[in-house]
């Protein structure tokens, strides 16, 4: 068990919250009891705050997925990552050459998944090459 370094002030508090709740009616005693434990209180509240000020943020356990570590799972994924392929070059392609691209039908997205692997990759790299070309 680690014992926290600033345990005076919080055993003072403690302690001096308890006289004041015991003193009762007893102001002369309960009033400076109190005062004592709100500003021990208060020191320990400021002295977490400054440790947790300057604390580093912990680093991620794993680094968020990126554009290209997606991608490279959907072309890792074969044909069930091929949507996801034609969604990111959409994607690209209505940031940059043309805003507005219809967005394509069922059908069509099915005709693309059941594309041979070779024509897959022409289709894919037909669209590289429109992107590519309306960028010079």
């Amino acid at each position: 068990m680690r014992v926290p370094s600033d345990w005076p002030l919080l055993v003072l508090a403690a302690a001096a919250a308890g006289i004041a709740i015991l003193a009762g009616r007893s102001l002369d005693v309960a009033l400076p009891a109190g005062v004592i434990a709100v500003v021990a209180a208060g020191l320990l509240l400021a002295g977490s705050m400054r440790r947790l000020a300057w604390r580093r943020a912990p680093l991620p356990r794993m680094a968020p997925p990126t554009a290209a570590s997606t991608l490279r799972a959907a072309f890792r994924s074969g044909r069930s990552g091929r949507i996801t392929i034609v969604v990111e070059l959409d994607r690209i392609e209505r940031m940059g050459p043309h805003p507005d691209l219809v967005v394509r039908s069922d059908a069509e997205e099915t005709r693309i998944r059941m594309l041979p692997r070779p024509a897959f990759r022409a289709y894919v790299e037909r669209r590289l090459d429109t992107i590519e070309a309306a960028d010079r």
